[in-house]
């Protein structure tokens, strides 16, 4: 009886919790002054819960839920610098939690590689720009949460994440999450679309890659449950649509392929026949879904925004490869300032090459470039020996992060992408780990 009050009071508090941001959300119209007290009452709601709770894992959706509202605090530094009172709140509270909880460091295969990433992150731009650039505020936040900071969340992450249940709890939160990212998409754009009879022909909202990239995230854990039916992939479709139709071009383009590979992990992993002819029926009409909708993008690629002739990631593209040339070994840095011309940062923000493979290239030079490798690599490996498992949502949903990511800063984004990347391979590195003590007791 115990279990079951506590099933529905969780999924009672995730429902209560998804409500208040989307209210929140829809309520404010996205508006920074008005966004912001809700964010301050979620920071604080975090840090009393790592004072109090027994594990970290517990304040997932409210982390989640936070990075979410903050989607729509665009260009927002004069309003939240406000409330720069709430950073030694949340020290003292990790602080706190870490002292009662005493995680140990465990070392997994992700460790070295990501070492690696936060070597070459610092190293970044040595050699060519100015110490005023490298170490000004925006760029050295960046750089420590890049580098050091997310070994601090694998060695936080590895420990919270070692058990199975709190792998699935993780997975249900990001699942809250795309959905409520879901609504709050469908609520803006249905009424545009039945005013403009068409998903064309509106203004894009400023937070549509970001939102893409939460659903391209969460899409995955639709389809993680252990018993899935037909609701998991209503679920899915809903975070489909929704990614389709917020206008974001990455989103467009790549969550068609994000849901035939989730779609054929379902019906490749289902032990149950029946289960299994019918996740092979969701397979072939996802299928056709994404193909059709695919054929109307190719179609009418000048209407959708696909294609414009003054993008300024294909000259951010050329401009990586030039500043590679001028400082191959370390590239040009976080703090480099140099693409101001073609990307406008906000205040404190970074001049980004605005996709992964130039910000690695250009930025990082030849030792971002073999880091990062050596990284992908490994999490390749870690991904390919789980992917009869439930844990394999987490490869899947890194998979969502890594697409958008080429078309978007992504995963040089610290909170929340970099973050969840690291807590993918934490717990797919602990998924193997208990399978392999499993298999020794057996």
């Amino acid at each position: 009886m115990k279990a079951v009050v506590r099933l529905y009071g969780q999924e009672l508090w995730r429902f209560g919790l998804c409500l208040a941001v989307f209210l929140t959300a829809v309520l404010t119209g996205g508006d920074t002054a008005r966004i912001a007290p809700f964010a301050v009452a979620l920071v604080l709601l975090l840090s009393l819960g790592l004072m109090l709770l027994k594990s970290a894992v517990h304040l997932a959706l409210p982390f989640l839920q936070l990075t979410l509202l903050l989607i729509f605090c665009y260009d927002s530094y004069a309003v939240f610098i406000r409330y720069v009172w709430l950073a030694p709140v949340a020290v003292a509270a990790l602080v706190v939690f870490l002292v009662r909880r005493r995680p140990q460091f465990v070392k997994g295969p992700s460790l070295l590689p990501l070492v690696a990433v936060s070597v070459a992150t610092l190293l970044g731009g040595v050699g060519l720009i100015g110490a005023a650039d490298y170490f000004r505020g925006a760029s050295l936040g960046f750089m420590l949460l890049l580098g050091p900071g997310l070994v601090f969340s694998y060695w936080i992450m590895k420990h919270e994440l070692a058990d199975s249940r709190a792998r699935e709890r993780f997975l249900r939160d990001m699942l809250y999450w795309g959905l409520t990212a879901a609504a709050v998409t469908l609520w803006y754009v249905v009424p545009l679309i039945l005013q403009n009879g068409g998903p064309v022909g509106f203004a894009v909202p400023q937070w549509s890659n970001n939102i893409a990239t939460i659903m391209m995230i969460a899409i995955p854990t639709a389809l993680a449950e252990k018993k899935r039916g037909l609701p998991h992939y209503v679920m899915l479709a809903v975070m489909l649509v929704a990614t389709m139709a917020v206008g974001s071009r990455g989103g467009q383009i790549f969550v068609g392929a994000e849901v035939l590979l989730c779609c054929l992990w379902a019906w490749q992993t289902e032990d149950d026949p029946i289960k299994r002819l019918w996740n092979r029926t969701y397979f072939l009409w996802a299928l056709m879904a994404v193909g059709y909708v695919y054929a109307i993008l190719i179609t009418n690629a000048a209407a959708f925004g696909l294609v414009s002739k003054t993008e300024a990631r294909s000259l951010l593209l050329l401009r990586s490869l030039e500043d590679f040339c001028r400082n191959p070994l370390f590239g040009t840095g976080l703090g480099y300032r140099g693409n101001a011309d073609l990307y406008s940062a906000k205040e404190g923000a970074i001049n980004w090459y605005h996709m992964m493979i130039p910000q690695i290239v250009g930025g990082l030079g030849l030792g971002g470039i073999l880091a990062w490798g050596y990284q992908l690599f490994v999490r390749a490996k870690l991904s390919f020996a789980v992917w009869r498992e439930r844990d394999f949502a987490f490869a899947l949903c890194y998979l969502g992060l890594l697409l958008m990511s080429q078309v978007n800063p992504g995963e040089f984004c610290p909170v929340p992408y970099a973050f969840l990347a690291v807590c993918a391979f934490a717990a797919i590195e602990n998924s193997i780990e208990e399978k392999k003590v499993l298999q020794a007791v057996a």
